[in-house]
Order: C-alpha cells, then sequence, then structure tokens
C-alpha cells in the first residue's frame, strides 16, 4: 500500500476520517484508512492496495443473457432523458461501461458507442453481445487518448473507483468539442446517510471506492476545465434507488455473508419511506447524477 496524508485531488491537508473493513464483501479482515480534505472535502483511501483487482471477484459482474440485458437497458430511459437535450446522438463514449446496460441502451437510441472497461470478461461480453466498440483498460485516462473527438461522454457509479478523477475528467474534456457534455452519477458524502452512518455507509465501499467527491469539488474541477452544470440532483429515478439500497446495507449485520433477511427487507423500506421526504430535498441524496456541458 502507499500511504498518503496530502489530498491527491488538490493538495490539501487532510485528518483521518475513519478506519473500516471490507463491510460489503468481506474479501479481507483488513482495515483501510479514509481521510477527509480540509480544503475540498474530498474522503479518499490513503492506502490504495497494489492488489486491488482481488477486490473485485468474478461475481462481482455476473453476466446477463441477452433477454435480461435488453430488459435492464429499457431502465436506462431516465439517463438517456438526461443527455438528449445536448447530446441526441453521435459519439458516446462509456468509461467503466460494466455489462454494458447504459451502453445498449445508448446504442439502441442511435449513438455511436464505444466502451472502455477494465474487466476482460466484460470486455468480450460488451464485443460480442452488447454490440459496442470496446477498449480493454484500467486506465481510462490512457484510452480516452484513443477514442477520438466525442459528443457525449459518461460515467455511471465510475468516478468512486479511479486512481486518478481528475485526469481522467481533463481526459475526457480533451475529446469534446463546444456544447460536448459529460454525464456522471457517483455517491454523494454530503448525503444524510453518510452523515448518520459513517464507516457503516455502504456506498464508502472499502477498498473498492477510493475516492468520495463533494459536488462543490467536482463543479469546481469541472468548471475549471470549461464546464458549466446543466443538471444535478440525487432525487432521479438511480438516486432514489440508492437511498433504499444504502439503508437495507446499514441494517444488515453482515452483509458479505448472507442475504437480506424478510425483517430487513421491511425496516429498511420503512426506514426509506420515512426520510424520503429528507433524502429528496436538496442535496441530500446517498448518490448524485449530474450532467455538464463545455462551453
Amino acid at each position: 500500500m502507499s500511504h498518503t496524508s496530502r489530498c491527491p485531488l488538490c493538495g490539501g491537508d487532510t485528518d483521518l476520517a475513519f478506519r473500516v473493513g471490507d463491510r460489503n464483501r468481506g474479501i479481507t479482515s483488513q482495515c483501510f484508512d479514509y481521510r477527509r480534505c480540509r480544503l475540498c472535502r474530498t474522503i479518499f483511501l490513503s492506502g490504495v492496495p497494489v492488489d486491488l483487482g482481488r477486490y473485485y471477484p468474478e461475481e462481482y459482474y455476473a453476466l446477463p443473457t441477452r433477454h435480461e440485458l435488453d430488459g435492464a437497458a429499457n431502465g436506462e430511459a431516465p439517463r438517456l432523458a438526461l443527455l438528449r437535450p445536448f447530446a441526441a446522438d453521435g459519439p458516446l463514449v462509456e468509461v467503466g461501461a460494466g455489462l454494458g446496460i447504459f451502453s445498449r441502451a445508448a446504442r439502441s437510441a442511435g449513438y455511436e458507442v464505444t466502451a472502455i472497461e477494465m474487466d476482460a470478461r466484460c470486455c468480450e461480453y460488451l464485443e460480442h453481445v452488447v454490440g459496442v466498440r470496446t477498449i480493454c483498460s484500467d486506465a481510462p485516462e490512457r484510452a480516452l487518448v484513443d477514442v477520438g473527438p466525442s459528443r457525449a461522454i459518461v460515467l455511471w457509479h465510475v468516478l468512486e473507483h479511479l486512481a486518478r478523477p481528475w485526469e481522467v475528467l481533463e481526459r475526457a474534456a480533451e475529446c469534446l468539442g463546444l456544447g460536448g457534455v459529460i454525464a456522471l452519477a457517483t455517491p454523494n458524502p454530503d448525503s444524510l446517510q453518510f452523515h448518520l452512518l459513517a464507516g457503516r455507509w455502504a456506498h464508502l465501499d472499502a477498498p473498492r471506492h477510493l475516492f468520495l467527491i463533494p459536488f462543490a469539488a467536482l463543479k469546481a474541477h469541472m468548471n475549471n476545465l470549461g464546464f458549466d452544470v446543466a443538471s444535478v440532483t440525487t432525487s432521479d429515478p438511480a438516486g432514489r434507488h440508492w437511498n433504499s439500497f444504502g439503508w437495507e446495507y446499514a441494517l444488515r449485520r453482515h452483509p458479505s455473508r448472507r442475504p437480506s433477511t424478510r425483517l430487513t427487507r421491511i425496516g429498511s423500506r420503512l426506514l426509506a419511506d420515512g426520510l424520503a421526504p429528507l433524502e429528496r430535498r436538496g442535496m441530500n441524496g446517498t448518490a448524485y447524477t449530474a450532467v455538464f456541458v463545455k462551453r
């Protein structure tokens, strides 16, 4: 592990936020230190494992059948609706495409899709089942150099996994012309859930999540890259799903060992429903979805 006490994003001084284990998957009994920057308020993993790949086991990517893929792709309509006012068609790049559910939806909607993904099994699936051009790489900041001019670049719950998130966004910006779009979703460290749950928060997901970036810090960086905020929300359909997911995992005593019980599911639903008026207010939701447009 390589430990650091300075913020990798802005260089600011930091404090230890908490020490946590791999509660979500239980791959190791080791604990991990997360620090919070005093300047930009980003929370980051200070000692990234050199063998980080082993924390993404094969079951992390459960490849769907073609029928399941198309069914799931239908659920991507809200994200496509976010893009269409700013990028109705043209070349689109999905960074961290995973199973390719959004890539499939974007391809069906008429976009010319390129997927960047690090998992070899997923890359084969993206090429032969999803049907999109695929670049297999665990360094998207380098892979983006080869994609060519694009109309939109999306990162759906990818930013938090990246070792160099600012560099990836900088390379993405270089791929886009005037009016080009960067759209992303990522866990929200300003959320009500995080304030209440801290190290027990499911969306911390140690050690797979390397950065939890406040929207204010992301907005400032995107402004420096020449982008304006077109929209931001924590209460879109995906955000509401992650709210429920977070409460359910908080109530599970050992998420990595056994599935939720019926009582846990009922309890988390009551929590999610009861706190929905608060979580859907402002930026209180557990994940934010943002669209940036290049000036």
